[in-house]
């Protein structure tokens, strides 16, 4: 597969006593450090149980082939 990393979510992520799993985007970022970073400050000013990561924004990439082969 051909895939490019197109950008970074921060997610905020919070699991429920019943085992459900939440999750909402919070921002988006170009840069993968600025995300954790914000992530860092998101978390130290956050509830306990809230937690947050950074996941990457996937993007596949198609490749035409030449049509003379």
């Amino acid at each position: 597969m051909n895939e490019v990393i197109v950008g970074f979510y921060l997610v905020m992520v919070t699991i429920l006593p019943s085992g459900e799993v939440q999750g909402e985007v919070l921002n988006h970022f170009s840069d993968p450090y600025t995300c954790i970073e914000e992530g860092n400050w998101e978390e130290e000013n956050a509830p306990y149980g809230v937690g947050f990561v950074c996941l990457e924004d996937v993007a596949n990439i198609i490749i035409e082939k030449d049509l003379d082969e």
